[in-house]
């Protein structure tokens, strides 16, 4: 009985800790980034702007419990930086991102999380949850469904040719790593 309290309290704080993103440029170029609470319906990230990450190095950042929000490539001219919109659907320049809701109670307080080229692919990206299973790979615009979502196709589908966020992985991992040109 006693483990199993101990085990509840111990989950419940893992549950409740707030959550590490890694992001590495394994690029030979910097990577311009902006961090957005889009869409503005979980608890605000309000720690500092995240740094443009130089070419081989690696940044990280902190995001609270129930943060849902964007973390997007602003490449010059982009129009990135206003909740990671602008891109091709604003007639900018191109700029992929990530999408996250961490501690999600649809899904069991576990985090889903997508690569998402919506706005344009501006750069090769991967998300690695810690552990390693559920990860997400893009290195091109056309990327399969099942791993972005494409320039300019919102319908979340694939066009129409597929189910419904398919590109969308569920992990309950605390933290993740975001690798730019993997």
């Amino acid at each position: 009985m006693l483990s199993s309290l101990v085990f509840a309290a111990v989950f419940a704080a893992v549950a409740h800790a707030d959550h590490r993103i890694t992001l590495h440029n394994n690029c030979a170029f910097a990577v311009g980034m902006t961090l957005s609470n889009f869409p503005h319906n979980g608890v605000d990230y309000t720690g500092p702007a995240i740094p443009d990450i130089p070419a081989k190095s690696s940044h990280d950042i902190t995001v609270p419990v129930r943060w849902n929000g964007r973390i997007c490539d602003r490449p010059p001219n982009s129009g990135c930086q206003n909740d990671c919109f602008g891109g091709i659907a604003f007639g900018e320049a191109a700029c992929s991102m990530t999408e996250w809701t961490f501690d999600s109670a649809n899904i069991g307080g576990q985090t889903d999380y997508d690569i998402s080229n919506i706005q344009g692919f501006s750069v090769p990206q991967q998300i690695i949850p810690d552990g390693g299973a559920g990860v997400v790979t893009c290195t091109s615009a056309n990327c399969p469904c099942n791993q972005a979502y494409r320039p300019g196709d919102t319908s979340g589908t694939c066009g129409g040719t597929g189910p419904v966020d398919q590109a969308t992985r569920v992990s309950g991992s605390s933290g993740y790593t975001v690798v730019y040109c993997p």
